[in-house]
């Protein structure tokens, strides 16, 4: 039997980030969407144009008995991380987020990132916030993998 957990990311361009983790073993699934804003079933052209304070984001379905949450954050963060400081305050539907579902997570995330920062030398500055909703992104921003400037 499976170990299913959810994790939810966001660095950029969800198309690239989606094709990441979809190719990353261990992962089940991996949804672009959106989260982190404020409005309400928000739609690409909404959070494109900078109305929702979301980000693009992507849902993760992961088996924790072939990659833990820990791991998998240790795969993105240095791909996707930010250690620019303006990360912290942006509200660019591009900024670097973690979106956590519970403490253990949360911990787990803090962790990461201070292993990172000890081995890179350099300050992780991706946002690390309490996920309250995932929205799905339509289904044409799906499995869509052409057009991301995002180097995969």
């Amino acid at each position: 039997m499976k170990n299913i957990q959810f994790a939810t990311l966001g660095g950029g361009c969800f198309w690239g980030v989606e094709k990441f983790l979809q190719d990353t073993p261990g992962v089940i699934d991996a949804v672009s969407g959106y989260a982190g804003g404020s409005f309400i079933d928000p739609t690409y052209s909404d959070v494109c144009g900078g109305r929702t304070g979301h980000a693009e984001v992507v849902n993760v379905e992961f088996d924790a008995d072939v990659i833990s949450y820990s791991s998998l954050l240790e795969k993105f963060i240095p791909k996707y991380g930010k250690t620019s400081s303006s990360n912290l305050d942006s509200v660019s539907q591009y900024r670097s987020i973690v979106l956590y579902r519970n403490s253990e997570q949360e911990e787990a995330t803090k962790k990461v990132f201070e292993k990172l920062e000890a081995t890179s030398g350099k300050k992780v500055v991706t946002q690390v916030v309490a996920l309250e909703k995932f929205y799905p992104a339509e289904d044409f921003h799906q499995d869509y993998h052409g057009s991301c400037r995002v180097a995969v």
